[in-house]
Order: C-alpha cells, then structure tokens, then sequence
C-alpha cells in the first residue's frame, strides 16, 4: 500500500484543524449580545420626536422627584443602554433608575447612574434586562430633593407635552401606554412623556 506523502499528510492535519474550529465557533444559533448596541437611534427617540413634530413642547419642566412613564413592545427584546440628561448643578449626582414589571410590581432592574447634564447620556446597565412581548413595564428615575441641593430647579427633567396629550403613543414595537410625575409635587399623570431612552437589542 502506498503510504500519502509528508505533504499530503500536513494538508489533511491543516483541513482536520480548521474542520474542529469551525465545529467548535460557527454554525451556532445568532446571539443578541453580538448585535452592536446603536444609541443614535430607538424606538423611543422616534415617538418623541414625532410628539415634537405633531406639536408637542420639548421642554424642561416638572419639579418632582420621580419621572416615569409606562411601555409596551411587541417582540422580545434586551434593554442595552438607557439614556437621561441631567440638570448642570447636579451632574456628578447619581440618578436612581428603575425598570418595573407594571403588572406584578416587581422591580426587574434597579441602579444608580450619572449623566451628562450637556446632552443625552448612556449607560450600560449593571445586568442583563430581558422584556418580554406584551408585558407592561415602566421605567422610572427617581433623584431625591435631598441629594439635588435642596433646589426644586435640580429635579425638572426633559419632556414632550401639550394640553391634552392623548396616549397612547407608539412607533415601531413600542408603545408608550402613559406617564407619571409625583412625590414631592404632584402627582401630574399623563401631561407628558419623560425623556429616558432605552436602546433595545
């Protein structure tokens, strides 16, 4: 029997190598985690600017310490950033951010983050958040008026409104469902949309 040459011999060691590779790192089912997270647009921006569009206010108003607003979205989905602006005289004090399962009230995500008070910021939460199609969830920020300098000026946020606002509102798979704005003032419900950003994946 004629034996395969040296050569022939490294070339099948090469494709038998490249064979295991390939096994062990493709052929695998997409993973979310490997979609880039893209901040420059979402669901969420477009609702707010189409509330712009259609004559809304982009204003900075509502002294209260909580800011929230109420969401569906019709496929499932991953929170991979969230974005707020804070006000100049605060903006190394942390805000408290929320993400709550509205019909169980559990708090599925809850953490302390810093924004840029020049334009919109992102963070990275601490943790995966998972959302679920057709689960109605709300994402609050909290900032107390003890930790904003006692100034009430220190705890407006952005946020589009008119009189009357007419919820719900909705672009691509989100759909804003209503809003709040209470504790120290308040509560102000459904007269505006706050502005937080959730970058979905």
């Amino acid at each position: 029997m004629k034996l395969p040459k040296t050569n022939d011999m490294k070339q099948i060691k090469f494709y038998v190598i490249l064979l295991c590779v390939f096994s062990l790192f493709g052929c695998g089912d997409d993973d979310d985690n490997t979609i880039p997270c893209d901040n420059t647009s979402s669901e969420f921006q477009s609702i707010f600017q189409n509330m712009i569009t259609s004559g809304h206010t982009d204003d900075v108003t509502f002294d209260t310490e909580i800011h929230e607003y109420t969401f569906t979205l019709s496929a499932n989905k991953e929170v991979c950033e969230i974005g707020y602006q804070s006000q100049p005289a605060i903006s190394s004090t942390s805000y408290l951010i929320e993400i709550i399962d509205s019909l169980t009230n559990t708090v599925i995500y809850s953490n302390n983050h810093t924004f840029s008070s020049i334009s919109t910021s992102y963070i990275t939460p601490s943790l995966t958040i998972n959302l679920q199609s057709g689960t109605s969830y709300t994402i609050r920020r909290t900032l107390l008026l003890s930790n904003a300098n006692g100034q009430f000026s220190n705890i407006i946020g952005r946020i589009a409104r008119k009189s009357p606002m007419n919820f719900p509102y909705s672009n691509g798979i989100m759909t804003i469902t209503s809003a709040d704005f209470y504790q120290n003032g308040g509560p102000l419900t459904n007269l505006g949309v706050p502005y937080i950003d959730l970058i979905l994946r």
